[in-house]
């Protein structure tokens, strides 16, 4: 008896660039580091997924860019624009995956890695952004596009967008806060994983550094303001596997 061939569902490699290891901030995780987070976002949005995580900061990168179906870089608390040994290494990483045009996403640090790679740049904005931000982004072949709300936290930015390179969001936290490179790469500055308890968390983790003001106008807006993670989760999903409109 012949069984029938079966496609196994896609897997989405985790490029994990930093963890959760503040003992608040894990607790208000649900008990999760970053790329479980980012593992539990995804299957929100496609239950079947499958995920393979890697240490980034530990120095543990893929060894080809068709060992997943595709990537997402996450967001970290370090700078992009930095030549620390793991980050430049991520960065020549990022250059394979462009080059190999590998179905990639990038998040905040992942965003800033990707502009800062290939051929833009990163950089310091000097002000904080933190707490829901409101975004208009444009239509692309993959997602229809609208206005949405994401929880942001960063100075940094992608200041300067690589050749080729083509903006298709707008905002107020950030000149470029959504943009494509090619049809291979997605860049989001702000937070989809994020949900509310985290970002709480991570805000008043940074009150010293924010300040007051900054601070309790953004756990205000946190708690009277829900954001769309899951119409980006699913925008980010369908690029991720090439599920055009």
């Amino acid at each position: 008896m012949c069984s029938l061939p079966t496609t196994e569902p896609p897997i989405i490699g985790i490029l994990a660039c930093d963890h959760v290891d503040d003992p608040g901030l894990r607790k208000a995780s649900g008990d999760r580091d970053y790329d479980e987070m980012y593992a539990d976002f995804l299957r929100r949005s496609e239950p079947s997924l499958r995920t393979r995580a890697y240490d980034v900061v530990a120095g543990e990168l893929p060894a080809d860019p068709d060992e997943c179906d595709g990537w997402i870089i996450t967001g970290a608390r370090y700078d992009a624009y930095r030549d620390e040994p793991w980050i430049v290494d991520l960065r020549d990483f990022i250059k394979r995956l462009h080059e190999a045009r590998a179905r990639t996403v990038g998040v905040c640090f992942g965003h800033q890695a990707v502009a800062h790679a290939l051929g833009g740049s990163a950089a310091n904005s000097g002000e904080w952004q933190a707490g829901p931000q409101e975004l208009e982004v444009m239509p692309t072949p993959w997602f229809d596009g609208g206005t949405v709300w994401l929880h942001a936290m960063h100075q940094d930015v992608a200041a300067e967008l690589p050749p080729g390179a083509k903006t298709v969001g707008v905002g107020s936290t950030a000149e470029h806060p959504i943009y494509l490179v090619g049809d291979s790469i997605l860049c989001v500055q702000d937070h989809p994983e994020y949900e509310p308890a985290y970002i709480s968390a991570l805000i008043e983790a940074r009150r010293s550094r924010m300040g007051d003001e900054l601070t309790d106008d953004a756990l205000n807006r946190v708690a009277t303001i829900d954001t769309d993670n899951s119409i980006v989760g699913r925008w980010i999903v369908d690029f991720l596997l090439d599920h055009r409109v």
